[in-house]
């Protein structure tokens, strides 16, 4: 972590959304305006099971696949076959928000989407970029969706 306002290192949290996508997209700009390293970030879990909810295999080395393919996934769509000089992914694993406050520590800006998956995990998980702006030791952006992704339309 660099000392004033100079940024030399960005991390970004990713899961796979159309916003985490553009969360990469910004943060991947913003590291290489300011000749920063970028680390990539998607935090993995197994899912939370219970008597009420459907049987689901518990098999930590399918889920953690199932986690690196989302990653190659995302840095696929936004970089292509190769990554740039200066960034790197890795896995975690974490809950969401605890992995990225984590990451803070040693970064000049954490950058996060306004959305993630949504729905029922949503509800039961929290906004992961809520907690994050709340527990945070560094600057946290937070990239809401384009006008484009908002609504499925474009608008002008």
């Amino acid at each position: 972590m660099s000392t004033g306002s100079e940024i030399r290192a960005v991390a970004v949290g990713i899961d796979g959304s159309d916003g985490s996508l553009e969360a990469l997209r910004w943060a991947a700009r913003e590291a290489d305006l300011h000749g920063a390293d970028l680390l990539v970030l998607l935090a993995w879990q197994l899912p939370v099971v219970g008597p009420y909810l459907p049987a689901m295999p518990l098999d930590a080395s399918a889920w953690e696949d199932s986690a690196r393919q989302q990653l190659n996934a995302a840095l696929g769509a936004v970089f292509g076959e190769k990554l740039p000089h200066g960034v790197r992914a890795e896995l975690r694993h974490g809950l969401p928000a605890s992995v990225l406050v984590e990451a803070g520590r040693d970064a000049d800006l954490l950058v996060v989407g306004s959305r993630g998956h949504g729905g029922l995990l949503g509800a039961l998980l929290g906004s992961v970029s809520t907690a994050v702006i709340h527990h945070a030791t560094c600057p946290v952006l937070v990239v809401r969706p384009s006008s484009a992704n908002r609504d499925g339309k474009t608008t002008s």
